[in-house]
């Protein structure tokens, strides 16, 4: 949504003329004053809990059993840790990209202070409490330790087979390194869109699927490069982790990137007016439906054996959730309803969400260090515990960390911007 007269920062800033002011939805953050989407927001709300719903499941002993055991139509909840994951990865390149389409050039300072204080803050404080609480103190303040360090500082952890399970205390940690790549990367892949919307898109997915094809048909080199043909992995397992390095999720980002094209300059104006005015939030979950019947093939789809499945799946199923994207996307606002409360709300905390569940889970099903098997009895209590606690560790760290650190980057942010347009001044003449 737009109003004649706002200016619109290449640091996600906006100027509003006072008579518009009061016209404009409130803002996604402290520290950013774009238009804030309750459906996007719902989005992100609802890929944070099928994350939270996968790990309840996948870190018991439910995936040991047969799978005439397990609970009905596990493999909704099997594939929801992929689904949701992938969710985000859509999320960040359709919320990042037009940064660099602006009229007034993006300052890549500023770009950088901004996603650094809206990641790093939340991140470092979870590290630290993990770190020195749950991992064993012999690998902490060990040589192995201190490299995980200095790893996940630098959020390399997945670069590294060796080191991408943080010493073994949150295992979701993986994907903050594919997102600061795509921080890295997303100027170059904004300005190939930019410059030809569709070929450049088709080029980006070609890199994505084309890096995992590799791995499914020719792999065998990568595999010994990143785990030196030792044999104590599994071999579907160390596909999977090159398969899911940072160029592997490039057609994914790609798919954000051109469906925020496609709103932002107006191709999808005439099917959102011919959208009914009141929408609620359950119209564009019920377009989630295609995308999540597609979990019933996860197991074959991340399945090394089957390699042409292996090589598109997951792009396959964000391309069946495009739609849902595009309607969550849409200018108008959606129908306030408790629905529409609840998802908002937890798309405000996903990231918190995200970093705390993990390590909350394995300490309910009492699980650490020194035990690896979940224990397999007082489900009925544990799984409500893992979905209070998780929301009430969220909800302090989003208040107490995560929304100062945005608020700090903002600030740093606007000094930088305002060192940049400074007046230089102009020397005097000798006496």
């Amino acid at each position: 949504m737009t109003v004649e007269g706002v200016v619109d920062h290449a640091d996600g800033t906006i100027e509003v003329p006072e008579a518009a002011a009061q016209d404009q939805p409130k803002a996604a953050h402290p520290g950013t004053t774009k238009t804030w989407l309750p459906g996007i927001e719902a989005l992100r709300g609802v890929a944070a809990l099928t994350v939270v719903m996968h790990h309840s499941w996948s870190l018991s002993r439910q995936p040991s059993r047969p799978p005439d055991d397990r609970i009905p139509l596990y493999w909704v909840v099997e594939g929801f840790g992929l689904w949701g994951v992938m969710l985000f990865f859509m999320l960040s390149g359709y919320l990042l990209a037009d940064t660099f389409w602006r009229t007034e050039p993006a300052d890549l300072r500023v770009y950088a202070i901004r996603r650094f204080f809206r990641i790093a803050p939340a991140y470092y404080v979870n590290l630290a409490i993990l770190f020195l609480f749950f991992a064993a103190h012999r690998l902490v303040f060990s040589e192995q330790g201190v490299k995980q360090l200095v790893i996940n500082a630098t959020f390399t952890q997945y670069l590294f087979p060796d080191y991408s399970s943080s010493l073994n205390v949150n295992g979701a940690l993986w994907t903050l390194t594919i997102e600061m790549l795509l921080y890295a990367f997303l100027p170059i892949m904004a300005l190939l869109v930019r410059f030809n919307p569709w070929i450049g898109t088709a080029l980006l997915i070609a890199i994505g699927l084309g890096w995992r094809a590799l791995v499914a048909f020719h792999g065998d080199g990568l595999r010994d490069f990143y785990f030196g043909g030792e044999g104590r992995t599994d071999f579907g397992i160390q596909s999977l982790f090159i398969a899911r390095q940072f160029i592997g999720a490039v057609a994914i980002f790609a798919l954000g990137i051109l469906a925020r094209w496609l709103v932002v300059h107006g191709h999808l104006d005439r099917v959102y007016r011919a959208l009914p005015a009141r929408l609620g939030v359950s119209s564009f979950l019920v377009l989630m439906l295609p995308s999540i019947a597609l979990l019933y093939w996860v197991e074959k789809g991340t399945n090394f054996t089957n390699r042409l499945l292996f090589t598109g799946y997951d792009f396959a199923l964000m391309v069946a959730l495009l739609p849902a994207l595009l309607l969550a996307a849409r200018p108008q606002q959606f129908t306030s309803s408790p629905l529409r409360s609840v998802t908002t709300w937890l798309g405000e905390r996903s990231y918190s969400i995200y970093l705390w569940h993990f390590p909350l889970i394995l300490a309910i099903y009492e699980m650490g260090p020194g035990k690896r098997a979940a224990a397999d009895d007082g489900y009925w209590w544990r799984l409500p515990a893992i979905l209070v606690l998780t929301l009430v560790f969220a909800h302090v760290s989003y208040q107490g960390v995560e929304r100062p650190g945005m608020e700090w980057g903002r600030r740093l942010a606007k000094r930088v911007r305002a060192g940049r347009h400074a007046p230089t001044p102009s020397k005097e003449p000798a006496p």
